[in-house]
């Protein structure tokens, strides 16, 4: 059985993180959730869950087919609305071309669990299947043969409870980037979702998105994935704040 203390632990050999780390990014993400002042949260989170506008919103997650079990060209057109490109190797990769075993292989031995409950044996199963995705789309002839933020985000495209998107600009703005580590970034994010007063505000948030658009003036789609909620309003907050960014992990 999986116990609290599990949850706070990462796997043997991996990174650690800092206290003052966590804490500053506990700091930022709450600034984010906040629904006051110029950039209130909520006005920012029907901007980005608008069908009528140009962000991905809903789109992302919740494009179907997104099967539980596979890969497809569904997950790689619903992932490049996040301004990422598959060219054509690594499209070939991932659907079709031997390196997909792996992918397909990893992504099945996922849990079936939230970031907040991860214990170690699931940051373990994470990683793995990061790293398939990350060798499949990997070009070394490239401008930048790191595609940490496309692999990135295809993994939450596919399981949106447990891998947060983890771009440039959110890394910046939570003050992480320089970890230089997913295995690191991965533990900030998991206390993140596992603060109460995040989650608190969180849940406010959402209440307060809800009844303003119940009536569908504007229509607004929202994802069913918390993680996924907490990103989105993460980097809309964050995309014009002004956090320097880099290309290097």
């Amino acid at each position: 059985m999986t116990s609290a203390h599990d949850w706070a632990m990462a796997p043997a050999g991996w990174p650690t993180v800092s206290d003052d780390v966590i804490a500053h990014a506990r700091q930022q993400t709450l600034a984010a959730l906040a629904d006051t002042g110029e950039r209130p949260a909520t006005d920012r989170l029907i901007t980005y869950y608008d069908p009528a506008g140009d962000y991905v919103g809903a789109s992302f997650s919740e494009l179907i087919p997104n099967p539980w079990r596979d890969v497809t060209a569904e997950d790689l057109h619903a992932t490049s609305l996040m301004n990422v490109k598959f060219g054509p190797r690594a499209t070939r990769r991932l659907l079709s071309g031997p390196e997909r075993q792996w992918v397909v292989s990893s992504l099945r031995r996922l849990p079936d669990t939230t970031l907040a409950l991860a214990d170690p044996a699931t940051l373990e199963a994470m990683y793995d299947f990061y790293m398939a995705v990350k060798h499949a789309v990997s070009d070394p002839d490239s401008r930048d043969p790191n595609p940490w933020v496309t692999a990135s985000k295809l993994c939450a495209r596919k399981r949106p409870e447990l891998f947060p998107v983890r771009d440039r600009v959110v890394c910046a703005y939570l003050g992480i980037l320089n970890l230089s580590d997913v295995r690191a970034d991965w533990q900030v994010f998991r206390s993140l979702v596992q603060d109460a007063d995040i989650q608190r505000a969180l849940n406010d948030l959402l209440h307060t998105v809800r009844e303003r658009t119940a009536t569908g003036d504007p229509l607004v789609v929202l994802e069913s994935s918390d993680l996924r909620i907490l990103d989105a309003a993460l980097w809309m907050y964050a995309r014009r704040s002004g956090a320097e960014v880099s290309d290097e992990e």
